[in-house]
Formats: C-alpha cells, structure tokens, sequence
C-alpha cells in the first residue's frame, strides 16, 4: 500500500496520527498499557497509612483518565499487559468497579493478558465478574491464544501468567506462527532479559513475525526494537521507578506501525545526591537542600535525598531534616554522611563538656553503623540540652 498523506489531529492536547491509505481511514488506533496495579498495598516504610490511601486513590484516578483518553480519541483497542490489578488486595467491589469503567468505552476493544500479579488460575477472581462484550481476558496459560478481528485484519497473539512466582513457558512464544496476510499484535507479560525466569523471551527471535509487541512486566517505558515496547506503570509504585510514567499511544499498520509514549503521571519518585562539607553551616545544607529540584516538583513529587560527604559535629541533621520538610510535599532523607569534629576546633577545661567528649569517642570511626550509633547519640543529648 503506498502512503497518500499524514494528517496529525490534536485533541485534549494529546497528539495522534491518523494515516489516510488510497483516500481511505485507517484508523486503527491503540491505547498500549501495562502494571497498572490497582488496589496495590505500598509497603514504602516512611508512607503513612494516609499517603498509602492517597497515592492508591491516584493510581485509580489515572485509570480512569486512561479510559477517558480511549472514549474522548476513540480508540479501537486498549491492550493490558499484564498486572492489571494487584490480586491479592483488591476486592470483588473493586472489580465490578473496572468492568463498569469498562462498559463506558464500548466501541473499545480491551484485550487484557494477567500477569504475575493478576494470574489468571482457580482462583482468580476475574473468573467471577460479568464483563462487558468489548472486553476479551487471555486464559490460556500454557499455550498462545489468537484472538481474529476480521473488520480489522487484526490478529492478536497472547499468553497469561497461572502463578505469582515464574513463567518459564518460553517455547510457547516461540512457536507461534502467524498469518503474514494479517495485522499481527503480540500482547506479553515478560522479560527480554534472556537470564531471567520471569518468561524470558529473546526479542530479536520474534520481532519479525509482528506488527507490534505490546509487552509488560517492567514499569519504566522501554522499546528495545522498533516494533517493540513496555508501557511501563501509568503512575510509578516507588524509588526505583525514576523518570516519566505513562501510556503508549499508536497506530496499528502493517509493518509500519506508529506509537508514541504519552507520560501522564501525577507524580514522580525523585531521588537526588548532595554532597556535604565540614564547613557547610546549618543554613548551607538546608539551602542545598531547599534548591536541589524545581519548585514545583518539590510540591508535587516524592523526593528522596541521599545525603554524602562529611557533616560538622556541631550541626544537627535531625534539625535540618525536619526544617527542610515543610518546603516539599513529600522528602526521605537517606543518610551516607559522617560526622567530624572540625579540625582547628581547641578546648580549654572550661569549655569542654558531655556532648564534646561524646563527640571525641568516635573521632576516627567511619563505620556505617558506628556513625549512626554516633548521630543517635549525639541528637538525644541535643534533645536533653546538655549546654557548655
């Protein structure tokens, strides 16, 4: 088919193309998804049960702005690859909750694989729901299941996890053969590390056979081909997870299709690095870090700083930590610094007290665990205001 004109539409400040084919639409369109995890239970030790609620509720709140972006664009196919839900947690309200915002989009067909967090088993609750007839779930867990759309020339190839733990159902994937005449859709939840046991596929051993691989498993987006991608999770899930969220975005055409990633996270897990000086005053630090980031992600995202180099024993850092707080919407402090005493510091009898003996103890000591000994120690005589 030879290409007449592109024509590039925008909408709600989403940009999507839409390739005119010998005078005809081809508007075959995808919405691309993965590791949504809704009902997830954090376990990020410094989250109140209130912040867990809150960023739960978010993670529902983009959900519901990537079925809007479906219905607004009019998308044909919404793919969910894979960890659609956190199983374990989320209740059967919950569920019949999805199936509803499902319904709302029914010109959309949603083709969802399970991952290892939603695996499709005896006792998968998916099994229970009433869903709508625009939604397809993948239940076949030991072999490829072809899903056919014939007004589209469209056939999707996916496969579901049965167990929480692995997948090592590998040659599965590879067997499949396809139909060259079609439009043809993978739809994973795996690994294209060849060492993990996570369902490791080697891309470069399929990527020829499909059109598109909508792939899942890994929560930051990557491509690793040109016809290959992970969404990543729509809304990051913790400090590991740097950099933009969101969704992928496409145009489903034979051998040339077109996708774009679309970020649309309400937050970000920022993690920055300052390096301290014995010299830096109380007043230095805090500024260092006050300005680390952009204002407005210091009010918006979750910041992590991770603090090096040495600090002087006169400062207290519990002091400068619970200062710096009420500039940021969210801040941890992670703590690979040592405290010294300032090297041209002199004591006479009279000046010399608890705290400076205290300090004295662990003058030469650079052991982890020994300077968090020291700080401890050092803040609860702070705290009882043991004076020269």
């Amino acid at each position: 088919m030879s290409l007449n004109t592109t024509i590039i539409m925008k909408n709600h400040q989403h940009v999507v193309k839409y390739m005119v084919i010998r005078g005809v639409s081809m508007n075959i369109n995808f919405i691309h998804t993965s590791d949504i995890h809704l009902g997830k239970k954090f376990d990020i030790k410094n989250f109140s049960l209130k912040e867990r609620e809150k960023r739960r509720q978010e993670i529902w709140d983009t959900f519901d702005e990537i079925i809007r972006l479906a219905r607004i664009e009019k998308m044909k196919y919404l793919f969910i690859a894979g960890d659609l839900t956190e199983s374990e947690y989320l209740n059967f309200k919950s569920l019949k909750n999805i199936a509803l915002k499902f319904k709302s989009i029914p010109d959309t067909r949603i083709i969802i694989a399970c991952g290892s967090n939603d695996p499709y088993n005896i006792n998968s609750m998916y099994e229970y729901i009433d869903w709508p007839q625009n939604v397809y779930i993948i239940k076949s867990t030991d072999s490829v299941e072809k899903l056919n759309f014939q007004d589209d020339n469209i056939c999707i190839s996916a496969m579901s996890w049965d167990s929480h733990e692995f997948n090592k159902k590998t040659q599965a994937i590879y067997d499949i053969s396809i139909d060259e005449s079609k439009i043809n859709v993978l739809l994973l939840y795996c690994d294209v590390n060849s060492e993990s046991t996570m369902l490791p596929v080697n891309i470069d051993i399929i990527k020829n056979k499909f059109d598109y691989c909508a792939l899942g498993g890994r929560h930051n987006y990557e491509s690793p081909t040109n016809n290959s991608a992970y969404s990543g999770s729509p809304e990051p899930l913790s400090f590991k997870e740097i950099g933009e969220h969101g969704i992928i975005m496409g145009q489903l055409e034979k051998k040339n299709t077109i996708y774009k990633f679309q970020a649309m996270s309400k937050r970000k897990f920022v993690t920055r690095h300052i390096n301290m000086e014995i010299d830096h005053s109380f007043n230095k630090i805090l500024d260092l870090i006050k300005f680390s980031g952009d204002t407005f992600s210091n009010i918006k995202d979750y910041v992590r700083i991770n603090l090096t180099g040495t600090v002087n024993t006169d400062v207290s850092m519990d002091e400068v930590e619970n200062e710096a707080k009420q500039f940021f919407y969210y801040i941890e402090f992670e703590e690979d610094y040592v405290y010294k005493n300032s090297e041209d510091k002199l004591y006479d009898h009279n000046e010399f007290n608890i705290i400076e003996s205290y300090k004295l103890q662990f003058e030469n000591h650079q052991d982890k665990l020994e300077q968090q000994a020291f700080k401890l120690g050092l803040e609860v005589l702070r705290k009882e205001k043991v004076v020269k």
